[in-house]
């Protein structure tokens, strides 16, 4: 009875114990659990924080000189050109250059044919001798009372007759030599030695290639700032990057009526001989230069009834701000109001914005 009783409480005890453990292993399961859930939500991101914004990027505005230029395109001029020709009909019997060769000024290129002028000339030199005797016994005999007034004008006006007749063909002698008006180089020669030229026949072309002009045509609206002395930047594939200066000389006096354009030449130095006649150019015409003043991209502008405004970025939002606007470059604009240096203004991503909304910013510079 005894052995009963105590067994029962054993079991008992036991049943107890284990009761006991899985109560207590329930407890801190649901206690990980709790914890568990919890740290889910704490660590669960606020719907607020998830939601879309519109990425930008942005701008400081800082002190900047604003140049105010316009580019156009123009065309390479040799600064003098000249197609040589024969003057007379003759046989070249000469040619002293070499093709491509830089000659000076007065330099003999070409000589033609000149035994019939030159036999002309040192005959008509010799009647000459024989008339100024004659002349000077009519003139001591008109003197003396023993000749004419008649008599002695006759043999004065045959003896200036023959001297026009000796410098009209020492004229056409010169015409037989053909020479360099000016320092340059000759081009590819058309004629070879022993050809029979006739007036007007193309020879040589001569080009001076030690400065060249730019012709370029600006619209009309800018026709008041161009001026004589106004610089101007040249840039060409030739010169791989290297960019040139020229000078405007010569404004063509009135407008294109078809263009609407004004007619502009400049000069640069070539002595490098770099850029070759014919070539095509890109041209910055300087306007003025403004320091100081505040610029923004112009993209960065947006247009709206009555004017104009671009998006501010201030603590995550974009906010508008009117603005008034001043020179118009290639891709920054003056802006005159509404904008401090300082100011962080959005440049791209804004067709996804909107007033006085959250925006998320990319980039920054």
């Amino acid at each position: 009875m005894q052995k009963h009783w105590i067994r029962t409480v054993s079991i008992i005890f036991t049943l107890v114990i284990i009761l006991g453990l899985v109560a207590l292993q329930t407890g801190w399961i649901g206690l990980g659990a709790a914890k568990e859930e919890k740290n889910n939500a704490a660590s669960a991101p606020n719907k607020s924080e998830n939601k879309d914004l519109p990425e930008v990027r942005a701008d400081i505005i800082k002190h900047s000189t604003l140049i105010d230029a316009i580019k156009v395109t123009g065309t390479l001029l040799p600064n003098e050109e000249v197609e040589l020709t024969s003057e007379i009909a003759g046989k070249i019997t000469a040619i002293n250059f070499q093709e491509g060769q830089i000659v000076g000024k007065g330099a003999l290129l070409v000589r033609m044919n000149n035994t019939e002028l030159t036999a002309q000339v040192d005959r008509l030199k010799a009647q000459i001798t024989l008339y100024e005797n004659r002349e000077y016994r009519q003139r001591k005999l008109l003197e003396k009372g023993g000749a004419s007034q008649d008599e002695y004008d006759a043999v004065l006006a045959e003896l200036n007759a023959l001297k026009a007749q000796v410098r009209e063909t020492q004229a056409n002698l010169s015409k037989t030599e053909i020479r360099a008006p000016f320092s340059g180089t000759v081009g590819l020669r058309k004629v070879s030695n022993g050809s029979y030229v006739n007036p007007g026949t193309s020879i040589v072309s001569l080009v001076n290639l030690q400065k060249l002009k730019i012709e370029f045509s600006v619209p009309e609206k800018y026709s008041g700032q161009i001026k004589k002395g106004l610089k101007i930047l040249v840039r060409s594939e030739i010169l791989e990057g290297d960019i040139l200066e020229a000078l405007v000389y010569a404004i063509e006096p009135k407008i294109n009526l078809e263009t609407r354009t004004l007619t502009v030449r400049a000069e640069m130095n070539n002595s490098q001989q770099r850029l070759i006649p014919g070539g095509f150019v890109d041209i910055e015409i300087i306007l003025g230069q403004y320091p100081n003043t505040i610029q923004i991209p112009t993209i960065a502008l947006i247009p709206e009834l009555g004017g104009q405004k671009v998006f501010r970025y201030e603590k995550g939002m974009a906010v508008t701000v009117p603005v008034k606007t001043g020179i118009r470059g290639q891709q920054v604009i003056q802006i005159t109001e509404g904008l401090s240096i300082g100011d962080t203004i959005i440049t791209s991503g804004i067709l996804n914005v909107r007033p006085d909304a959250e925006v998320k910013l990319q980039k920054i510079k």
